[in-house]
């Protein structure tokens, strides 16, 4: 009896104890809860876009956020960022680290150089080489791009969007020239400036004859943005040659980052004056700047001359890198096995 009483004691002792935790509390949790911030999609692609490739009815209505999940990343793509190590990776509870990478061979530009900046039309330099322009909204990477391909600090970098106030003329030792513009979109520049940079541009992109084509720099993370459409029409209406690519790509998960490709690609073919190949790269780290250069020497015919034995080494490389893939996967698939 007296055993009984005791627990009965005890029962209502922690009772009374959540009673009044409750009591303390419960104003502070709606409080919370009201304060909460709401979920807001951060993926700027259109809607008609991420419809068109996740096929969905007409009944069904989801956010963006929604949408982007329901994407199916093409394997290809994703093996391909595994390869280069684009994009950032999470590994499973049991899933070891690759002990192996890509040992992709290096490619070198000639030596990049500043040589002429304009801030009129009249100020361009005369068109003897053929000339890349690099482009893209503000604090989307540009100069930080051209330092990286170059392996050089010709072009200004600062933490403020908008540096690049005029276009930047650089030479890579007289075989072409790199071409720097300045953003479109926010910067920290005073209004009068930023609406004289468009015309400006708009005049080297119509009447440069030199002009091979044009880099649209797109940040990984948001994808096409309003200013970047505005920006791909002007080129397909002046019937300008432009290849978009994708910039800071180690902030992206891997798989979000194949989606975004994916995305990005389905928009691409739209266009009518637009490369159909997604470029995809981390000025910070490396991996995709080797194809960029690739890409550059080829646009300005130049690959004979510094890709000569490049392509043998590649696939040399390619070779090894999946020699060692198919051991760590056969490992791994042993492992799980014996789970």
């Amino acid at each position: 009896m007296a055993l009984a009483a005791s627990r009965h004691l005890h029962g209502q002792q922690r009772l009374a104890a959540q009673a009044i935790a409750t009591s303390r509390n419960g104003g502070n949790t709606q409080l919370m809860a009201s304060r909460a911030p709401k979920a807001v999609p951060v993926f700027n692609t259109s809607v008609k876009t991420l419809q068109e490739v996740v096929k969905l009815g007409k009944s069904e209505e989801l956010s963006n956020r929604q949408l982007f999940a329901r994407l199916q990343a093409d394997p290809k793509t994703v093996d391909r960022l595994d390869m280069l190590r684009l994009g950032s990776e999470k590994l499973g509870r049991f899933e070891r680290k690759k002990w192996f990478r890509y040992e992709e061979p290096e490619v070198k530009l000639p030596h990049v150089s500043f040589f002429a900046g304009a801030q009129v039309v009249s100020s361009f330099p005369q068109e003897s080489l053929p000339e890349v322009g690099i482009v893209g909204r503000s604090n989307v990477g540009k100069s930080t791009l051209v330092n990286q391909l170059c392996g050089s600090s010709a072009a200004r970098v600062s933490d403020k969007p908008g540096l690049t106030q005029q276009i930047n003329f650089y030479t890579a030792d007289n075989d072409f020239h790199l071409v720097d513009m300045p953003g479109y979109g926010f910067a920290y520049a005073k209004e009068d400036a930023q609406k004289h940079w468009l015309p400006l541009i708009e005049s080297y992109i119509r009447e440069r004859k030199t002009l091979r084509r044009v880099l649209v720099l797109l940040d990984a993370r948001h994808g096409i943005k309003a200013n970047d459409r505005e920006f791909m029409a002007l080129l397909d209406r002046t019937h300008t040659k432009y290849q978009l690519v994708l910039t800071k790509c180690d902030l992206v998960h891997r798989i979000d980052l194949a989606k975004r490709h994916l995305l990005v690609s389905q928009e691409v073919d739209k266009a009518r004056n637009c490369i159909p190949r997604v470029m995809m790269l981390s000025a910070k780290h490396g991996p995709g700047l080797n194809e960029l250069r690739k890409e550059i020497l080829h646009t300005c015919n130049l690959g004979q001359k510094y890709l000569g034995t490049h392509k043998k080494k590649e696939v040399i490389a390619q070779s090894e890198y999946f020699e060692q893939l198919k051991v760590y996967k056969d490992t791994a698939r042993a492992k799980k096995r014996r789970q």
